[in-house]
Parts: structure tokens; sequence; C-alpha cells
């Protein structure tokens, strides 16, 4: 049978930028596991930085109350007297201690950006329009 002709649909684009409130609840998602598992936030997790300042990971580890801090160096090699193993087993039982915590805060945190995102629609929509009006519309989007 033929095809039947008619109006073509038009093809609509997928964005393609970044969606900043996604970005922020990933942001805060990032910090409930770093926290739960490494005992750091997710920028001290990956850029070594702790109140010791930059630096090798004998700085980088500092005690606080009794747990500590272990950044992506620690996991990936020794620098600190403790084997790059000893610090992935610290961590492994981090999220064995705290994985019921990480979880409800996870769930909470996700039901909260989802009401939120509802109360702040119109909000979200105007500030929209003026991110279409200045012509940033295919790169950032709230």
């Amino acid at each position: 049978m033929a095809r039947k002709r008619g109006k073509n649909k038009t093809r609509r684009r997928s964005f393609k930028g970044i969606n900043l409130w996604n970005a922020a609840e990933s942001l805060v998602q990032a910090n409930i596991v770093t926290q739960g598992a490494f005992n750091a936030n997710p920028l001290e997790f990956l850029i070594g930085r702790y109140s010791s300042g930059y630096g090798n990971s004998q700085l980088a580890i500092s005690n606080t109350g009794g747990k500590n801090k272990i950044g992506v160096g620690e996991l990936l090699w020794d620098g600190t007297g403790k084997t790059a193993a000893e610090e992935r087993t610290a961590a492994w039982n981090n999220v064995k201690n705290n994985w019921v915590g990480m979880l409800g805060m996870s769930i909470v945190t996700r039901g909260a950006f989802a009401g939120a995102k509802k109360l702040t629609k119109g909000i979200r929509r105007d500030i929209n329009k003026g991110i279409r009006m200045v012509g940033l519309s295919n790169e950032v989007r709230i």
C-alpha cells in the first residue's frame, strides 16, 4: 500500500545544553555519596584539598572524629603510609556503615527537588523566557 501523503511532522531537536536544576540536584546527590563513603564533599574528594591545603596525600587526610577523609588520590596511589587497598577497604566500610542514611537522604532529596520543581514552575518558566531573550536557550535552562 502506498504511503499516505500529507503534512510532514516538524522534527524537534533535543536540548543539548545544561539544565541548572538537574545539575544542582546531581551535586547534592554527589555530596550525599561522598560524605557517606569518603567523609569529604565532592570537591574535596576530587582535588584533595582539605583544611590542610592542597598537595600530597600526607596533608590531604585529616582526622575528624576518628574518621579519615579519603580523596581520589588516596584511592589510586599510596602516599599516606596506608596502601590504596586499605583506603578502599575503609571507604567500603564507610558505605556499609552509612548506607541506610545515605539511601534515606537520597530519597528525601529527590522528593524535595521534585516538589520544589513543581512549586517553582512559573518562576522557572519566566527565567527561561529571559534566557531565551538573551540568546542562551540552547546552552542553559533552569
